[in-house]
């Protein structure tokens, strides 16, 4: 039996905010929407082989940093090109929260917020760092 993450879901303060965000910053595609009973709703978004659930279920209590509590952390969005999504993403509006940097060789990370306080992180992997890691099976990043 073979897994893959399918999706993501994000409860959103405002829908229609939320993708017309992902929708420009990352060029997300709607898939469909579910309405649901009580004036629920839930969109589907195609964001590359994957998707990204949205959820509009009315008022809800306010999260702390997802960075601070157990539980999700972040979504991770791949790149090819982390220096042209930064410039892409930055002149779109995104407010980061963590500008580039480079762990180690071959990998480059920012983060930054969704408007519905999401972390979200872009990242550029070398696939030989990563074939290197798992050979070792540890690294001292």
């Amino acid at each position: 039996m073979n897994y893959t993450l399918e999706h993501a879901t994000i409860r959103c303060r405002n829908l229609e905010e939320s993708i017309q965000f992902y929708e420009r910053m990352f060029q997300a595609q709607l898939l469909f929407r579910r309405n649901l009973p009580g004036g629920k709703t839930i969109v589907y978004l195609r964001l590359g082989d994957s998707m990204l659930e949205l959820m509009d279920f009315g008022a809800a209590r306010e999260a702390g940093d997802p960075r601070e509590f157990y539980g999700i952390h972040h979504i991770g969005i791949k790149t090819s090109d982390l220096e042209a999504a930064y410039r892409d993403l930055k002149a779109k509006g995104a407010e980061f929260l963590v500008e580039p940097f480079s762990p180690v060789a071959g990998i480059r990370l920012a983060f930054l917020r969704d408007p519905n306080g999401a972390v979200l992180e872009i990242a550029e992997r070398d696939p030989q760092v990563f074939d290197a890691a798992s050979t070792r099976g540890s690294v001292e990043w």
